[in-house]
């Protein structure tokens, strides 16, 4: 597929920023339908039609389950979910981009850990999205499109946009030691992550990065 893969291989997973205390306090992220019962509710960013799909569509590689049985991530920033949310595309948001934020692991951290994984070519819920659970098969995702900034299908490209949404999927729980850093859309936001840090004994652990440009 077009590009090179990056080695090691990052992937981005947005949230809101309110989410972080309950991953930190967790102490790992969670899937859907694997998430404790223990009152903690994440910040809803998500369109609850495109959830539902996500809730039955079987992942054809790896541990197999649903999507829901997977903490998921992107494999570039500036995702199309990110222009959802941020454009009010997403029934009850209406906060903007800053309060969203990326959390950055590696894929093959994620394997070094003895993590179960799956990754797709394309947006999961597309019946022709091809699925793989060997990292060296990352050369099938679409590099171009997944770190595209302009991914809108086009006469001369009508995949564009389902490859640009390639996913790596990991098993049931990732633990938060495997976040490596954190990308944030300005000098608010990063103060407003790195106060949750302080109060969560946490100072300076990982690294919150400025990245405008992750951002629309």
């Amino acid at each position: 597929m077009p590009g090179r893969c990056p080695i090691p291989t990052p992937a981005y997973r947005l949230i809101h920023v309110d989410t972080l205390a309950i991953v930190m306090q967790r102490a790992a992220l969670h899937a859907p339908n694997h998430t404790p019962r223990d009152g903690l509710a994440y910040r809803t960013i998500h369109r609850e039609d495109v959830q539902e799909g996500r809730l039955v569509r079987e992942v054809a590689a790896g541990l197999r389950g649903t999507i829901h049985d997977y903490v998921p991530f992107y494999f570039g920033p500036r995702s199309v979910m990110l222009y959802q949310v941020s454009t009010g595309w997403v029934p009850g948001y209406r906060e903007g981009q800053e309060p969203l934020i990326h959390l950055v692991a590696s894929c093959q951290a994620v394997a070094a850990a003895g993590l179960e994984f799956a990754f797709s070519d394309g947006h999961g819920l597309a019946r022709f999205t091809a699925w793989y659970d060997d990292l060296a098969d990352l050369v099938e995702v679409d590099w171009e499109a997944a770190y595209a900034r302009q991914w809108k299908d086009t006469a001369e490209d009508m995949d564009r946009q389902r490859r640009k949404q390639a996913e790596f999927l990991v098993h049931r729980t990732m633990p938060w030691a495997l976040v490596e850093s954190i990308g944030v859309y300005n000098e608010a936001a990063r103060q407003r992550v790195e106060g949750m840090f302080e109060s969560h004994g946490q100072r300076g652990s990982p690294p919150v990065r400025i990245q405008p440009e992750w951002y629309y």
